[in-house]
């Protein structure tokens, strides 16, 4: 297995990072440290955009290959534009696929052992990175640049680098080029390690080489925003068109103080991620503004996480304290889900305090008149529903982040004019942005595109108007000539702007914004960059490589394609061979070994039965585990798994599902319940149960013993030395769940996905976790999402179907089923067998209720079973097995696949979820293990 890495700290934005790249192993004892043996950082800034460039060589002096991996938020503005890594001792760019190619891509050719890295952007804006393999005793050349928009006052621009280092650096090199405007002819200063910037023809360059470097300083320098004119405009050519970009003074714009507000409605975001925010910078906002409003307010407080909280009010005066301290005593706990909040019609305005991460269910809100005024103050923010959210209501978005108190307030207590639109020939100029109505501050930014044939003759460019004003009309105006005259490389900061644009409406604009990210290099939500080594895998899985390997990845996909013509698919045809072979050991059942006198009784039920001891169990035992030294009889029994689920199948069939998200490496987990005969002519559903799992944990020792009303506050306190472990979430909500507590057991829960974002086994556990104790609705929100970010995997469809078979979704459910069937699964290929059984029960039972039309006939064979057990689990690329023992002792596993009896078992899945399963036509009396 390989061993997980987090490359931690690399500084890509101003605020949150104060530290050189590390590469972390932790090895479970102690954590290690990767030596950066080589640091070349470059740093280009052309008007207020700089790109910074990171070229890092890590060393790992370990004796095994490792896999590095980098979490980290983004701030507004930030984007990754380039990702490459070392392949055969060459530096091999990235290139930009959709999100979950490239993940399925990375995760295949992972499996091979192969090198590929990946990069991409998940829910918010948080950065990820991958990269395998950083070979035993060897290094890993890795490069990233990230382009930024430059924060300042109103004449200056400021630029930080942190580069402080605890370590020495082996080889350091900095080289710092700032573009001049024409004209330009200010001076920069950096005072670091007393090195000053030259002033060349077209550009201000520091230059910085160190051996054995270490440094306590960050570099800082600042730069005029504006030189001898009061706007800037840069431009280019790229692939037969001209962008500019236009940096401007903006005109003084009127406020007006907005009429007085008497009831405000606050919805406070008090989920897990909540920790993160700056509060009280937050609370020093809402303080400030309330206590500027004249007279009486009254406040109505809504906390929220997966769920609102009942309304508080408040009516403050003078002083905003009470309502203060309330939200000061609020606990940050569970997921959030945005779609969940009803905005309310009863109010003058609303503020929204979150960072809009949505956890559970859809990014989604639903506005209405009333103003929405969404405030941030934490970098790997959901800018784009926040901004969406103030635009669609005429509201205002406010980044704390980048604004102060005092500038925020502003912005809350003044209605100001705004950029409003552009008056332009559109024969010489198109595709201007921003293009909606925009609150700006003390300079606005446009770009757009030049049509270089259709402008005037010699010097001449085109006009361009921008216009300011209210709903009132236009007020102001400035004008500007566009002229045609390359200077900096623009391009990307047009397609952001338009990215940006687009955003407002994404699922309209996806396939438009994947093919601007894809030609300016801009990863997305959508996208993200992967390097593979071999040209073999961008051919298998048609991904376009850098510009050097395209020649020879024609000719092979070529080739490949015509192979593909040659080999008709055969799905149908092997999906009958399917469905015959199921029906043929239905139909045709082994006879009920002679040696056991149990006859099958028309109903049977299965009772509680403590675990077997092992010194008592069959006399033949299954074999060693693969990878081991141990026998079976060797290793004691875990403690039981939580209590097992019925599936809903018809009177004849039980189903015994092992849903345990306990990791197991080389343990058995034990299973027993008997089959014993009614005596009785009344047909009975019948279930199954075993002892609910007890986990050990000290923390769970301590919460058995309290009562059930003293859980919640003792639950806070041992939070604090647990806040990063799954475990502890999901074994505290069982106990919450047991304890018919079922909201807070829900909330507790849910913590879970927010430790990791769009990680799908976390998903995975908690909806099952959820299935478990009848929280349908919730359950098939996660499995929508795991779905749409694993659909290579049938699994990832199957537990979908199942969660709305339990929900009495019925229709979605078999649709779903019928999915897996059509299609091909590669490694999950063989799940059919057991999606063929779920599905033809799923009719069995509700064929009144279904429309069944679109299902092949040869494919539905109603196949009751006395027992059916699978199990399935929720961590990928590993091996998990199902052996039963029957009553004669006779086992069924995965080296003896059929039993005397009858008892059959599925196809063994060695690299991940499963599902396994056991089938039993007619079953015996007696103990089954």
């Amino acid at each position: 297995m390989r061993i997980i890495l987090a490359l931690i700290g690399i500084l890509l934005y101003q605020q949150s990072f104060g530290q050189v790249p590390i590469l972390n192993i932790d090895n479970k004892q102690e954590k290690h440290s990767l030596a950066i043996t080589q640091m070349n950082i470059d740093v280009i800034v052309s008007a207020n955009v700089a790109t910074t460039t990171y070229d890092l060589v890590f060393f790992n002096p370990f004796t095994r290959d490792m896999e590095g991996e980098l979490s980290m938020p983004m701030n507004e503005g930030q984007e990754i534009s380039r990702y490459a890594l070392s392949v055969n001792g060459k530096l091999r760019e990235g290139v930009i696929v959709e999100k979950i190619k490239a993940r399925q891509t990375y995760e295949a050719v992972v499996r091979q052992n192969i090198d590929p890295g990946i990069v991409n952007i998940t829910k918010g804006n948080f950065f990820k990175t991958k990269v395998y393999p950083i070979p035993a005793g060897g290094t890993k050349r890795v490069v990233i640049a990230v382009s930024e928009t430059l924060n300042g006052d109103e004449n200056n621009l400021y630029y930080t680098l942190p580069i402080e280092s605890k370590e020495n650096i082996a080889s350091f090199k900095l080289d710092v080029k700032v573009i001049k405007n024409k004209g330009s002819d200010y001076k920069i200063t950096s005072g670091f390690e007393n090195i000053e910037f030259d002033s060349e023809d077209d550009a201000y360059i520091l230059s910085l080489e160190r051996e054995n470097f270490k440094t306590a300083k960050p570099l800082k320098f600042t730069i005029p925003r504006f030189a001898k004119s009061d706007h800037q405009l840069f431009t280019c050519d790229v692939d037969g068109k001209t962008y500019f970009y236009l940096t401007t003074k903006a005109p003084k714009l009127k406020k007006i103080a907005k009429k007085t507000v008497k009831n405000i409605t606050v919805y406070w975001d008090n989920s897990f991620s909540a920790d993160k925010r700056d509060l009280e910078k937050e609370l020093k906002l809402l303080e400030t503004y309330l206590e500027s409003l004249k007279g009486r307010k009254n406040i109505s407080l809504i906390s929220f996480n997966y769920k609102e909280e009942a309304p508080k009010s408040f009516t403050i005066d003078k002083d905003a304290a009470k309502l203060l301290n309330y939200i000061r005593n609020l606990k940050n706990d569970g997921a959030t889900s945005f779609n969940n909040i009803k905005l309310s019609h009863n109010t003058d305005e609303i503020l929204i305090f979150s960072d809009a991460v949505n956890t559970i269910g859809k990014s989604e809100i639903k506005t209405n008149k009333i103003p929405v005024y969404t405030i941030v103050s934490v970098a790997g923010s959901n800018y784009s529903l926040l901004k969406k959210i103030s635009s669609e209501t005429n509201g205002e978005f406010i980044n704390l982040n980048m604004l102060s108190v005092k500038q925020s307030l502003e912005i809350l207590s003044y209605d100001q004019e705004k950029f409003l639109s552009y008056s332009y020939n559109n024969t010489q100029i198109a595709e201007v942005y921003p293009n909606r109505p925009t609150r700006i501050g003390n300079y606005f930014e446009v770009s757009g595109i030049i049509k270089s044939d259709n402008l005037p003759p010699g010097k001449a460019g085109a006009k361009l108007k921008i216009n300011y004003g209210s709903n009132k009309g236009i007020t102001a105006t400035q004008s500007f000539e566009i002229n045609n005259e390359s200077t900096a490389p623009v391009s990307r900061i047009w397609a952001g702007k338009k990215i940006e644009s687009l955003m407002f409406d994404y699922e309209s604009n996806k396939e438009e914004i994947l093919k601007l990210s894809q030609k300016h290099n801009i990863i997305t939500k959508n996208t993200s960059f992967i390097v593979l080594d071999r040209i073999e895998d961008y051919v298998m899985h048609k991904i376009l490589p850098p510009e050097e390997l395209r020649e020879t990845y024609y000719n092979l996909l070529a080739k490949q394609e015509k192979n593909k013509k040659e080999a008709p698919d055969r799905l149908m045809e092997e999906n009958e061979k399917r469905i015959n072979r199921l029906k043929s050991w239905y139909e045709k059942p082994p006879k009920i070994s002679s040696n056991n006198k149990g006859n099958r009784a028309n109903n049977t039920v299965f009772e509680d039965e403590e675990a077997i001891p092992v010194n008592e169990r069959s006399e033949n035992p299954p074999p060693p585990l693969r990878g081991s030294n141990e026998s079976y009889d060797m290793m004691p029994p875990p403690p039981p798994p939580p209590a097992s689920q019925r599936t809903g199948n018809s009177e004849d069939e039980y189903d015994f599902v092992l849903n345990d998200e306990v990791a197991l490496e080389e343990e058995e987990e034990v299973y027993n319940f008997r089959v014993v005969e009614k005596r009785s002519n009344q047909r009975s559903k019948s279930k199954i149960k075993v002892l609910a799992w007890q986990p050990d944990a000290p923390y769970m020792k301590t919460l058995r013993k309290l009562e059930a009303k003293d859980l919640d506050s003792a639950y806070f306190e041992l939070k604090k030395d647990n806040k990063t472990r799954p475990a502890f979430y999901i074994q505290v909500s069982e106990l919450l769940f047991e304890k018919k507590q079922n909201n807070k057991a829900i909330r507790v829960l849910s913590n879970t996905v927010e430790l990791d974002l769009e990680n799908p086994e976390l998903l995975k556990t908690v909806a099952r976790r959820l299935l478990n104790n009848g929280e349908y609705d919730m359950a098939i929100k996660i499995f929508t999402e795991v779905k749409e970010l694993r659909p290579e995997e049938p699994q990832s469809f199957r537990d979908l179907a199942h969660a709305y078979s339990l929900s009495g979704q019925y229709q979605k459910a078999l649709d779903l089923y019928l999915y897996i069937i059509e299609h091909r699964w590669n490694r999950f290929e063989e799940i059919k067998d057991i999606v063929f059984n779920e599905m033809n029960n799923l009719i069995a039972l509700h064929k009144d209720e279904l429309n069944i039309s679109k299902v092949d006939k040869k494919y539905i064979k109603a196949m009751p079973l006395d027992v059916r057990i699978t199990l399935e689990w929720s961590s990928n690329d590993n091996d998990i097995d199902l052996w039963v023992i029957d009553p004669n002792g006779e086992k069924c596993y995965y080296q003896h696949k059929a039993t005397k009896i009858g008892g059959k078992i599925s196809y063994d899945f060695t690299r991940g979820y499963g599902p396994e399963e056991f089938s039993l036509k007619e079953a015996i009396r007696g103990t089954y293990t």
